[in-house]
């Protein structure tokens, strides 16, 4: 019973300090989809991600690779988009590829771990976003999730800019998304405390069947593509390839449990079934090309910082705490306020 009770505790204590790390990314997406509101109204997204497909998938990934999103991060601007009438496809790709890397993780990558590995992680990006977006468009069609209404928003000109983007931002995409955020959070803690990091490295020997591993491990977990880097420093001196580094790099920051909730919930099972098995088999394509360019026990130049994995870690400051209370407090109010006193309104 004592067990039981101190692994929930450390599931709760996880959870806490995940929504902590990825809050101020969420936020940050949270104003910056608010900003493009102004400009990603229902007639422009339409216009670039809601017609020709193959251009549209195209113009999505040009504009998610070089981002600096992570896989929290970039749920509020994907459900803009959706909800501003793109297509699944263009959706898709733009929530695939926008995580995995950005200009600020790319030159992380290149100081750690050397100029193949920055080399690999942005085209790695852009051909799994093109994939999944041409694969979710065949496979899926696009007509709306089903009960996926679409959130009230303020485009007129009527109402003033800076109401247009607070409502949006703030109220809209936190509604829409928040519980997925937390539900994530949730599973992402549950894999951390009851896996331990090294145990893959240490077990098993397999060049695939570390990828596939890696793969399982990292999917669900949130981690966003710049911290990603010292724990793939640390997989490296536990013993893995360096194909299977990358595989974490790609799966870990590409996807997370809130974002396979958030493509359930805007395009559907189909679309989030075919958005992990597109991730899997480029993480997994990636690898083995990796592996074939540098060999098993190759160590980057950047794994003295790899003394420790960054991404275990619980402790938490008071930074931490305030950001994780910030998150949940947006999430309560834009799920329960303005509904609220809408209805004493009536």
């Amino acid at each position: 019973m004592n067990q039981t009770l101190d692994i929930v505790v450390r599931i709760a204590k996880q959870a806490w300090a995940v929504l902590g790390e990825m809050a101020p990314w969420v936020l940050g997406g949270f104003a910056i989809a608010g900003v493009l509101s102004l400009w990603l109204n229902a007639r422009v997204v339409r216009k670039h991600f809601g017609g020709a497909r193959f251009s549209a998938i195209l113009k999505a990934v040009a504009l998610g690779v070089p981002l600096p999103v992570c896989s929290c991060g970039v749920i509020p601007l994907g459900a803009s988009l959706r909800k501003h009438g793109a297509g699944k496809g263009p959706t898709a790709a733009f929530l695939m590829s926008t995580p995995q890397t950005g200009v600020d993780s790319i030159a992380v990558t290149y100081g750690m771990m050397g100029g193949l590995f920055a080399l690999m992680r942005p085209l790695a990006a852009l051909v799994s976003g093109i994939l999944c977006g041409f694969a979710v468009e065949v496979t899926n069609g696009d007509a709306p999730a089903a009960g996926d209404a679409p959130e009230p928003e303020l485009e007129d000109e009527q109402h003033p800019w800076w109401q247009r983007v607070l409502h949006n931002g703030w109220v809209v995409l936190p509604r829409s998304v928040g519980g997925a955020l937390v539900i994530g959070a949730v599973v992402s803690a549950i894999v951390m405390v009851l896996v331990p990091p090294n145990y893959v490295a240490e077990k098993i020997s397999s060049p695939l069947l570390q990828m596939v591993l890696m793969l399982a491990f990292g999917i669900p977990v949130y981690i966003c593509s710049t911290a990603a880097v010292p724990f793939a420093l640390g997989l490296l001196a536990a013993g893995l390839t360096p194909g299977a580094a990358l595989v974490f790099l790609i799966g870990g920051p590409g996807v997370s449990a809130s974002t396979l909730i958030a493509v359930q919930r805007l395009m559907g099972w189909r679309a989030m079934l075919v958005y992990v098995l597109v991730l899997a088999l480029c993480a997994i394509a990636f690898g083995y090309l990796m592996d074939s360019l540098l060999p098993a026990g190759w160590l980057p130049p950047g794994i003295q910082a790899a003394d420790h994995c960054a991404h275990g870690e619980t402790g938490m400051g008071w930074t931490t705490h305030v950001w994780a209370a910030l998150l949940l407090g947006i999430i309560g109010w834009a799920k329960w306020g303005p509904r609220k006193r809408a209805a004493h309104a009536d």
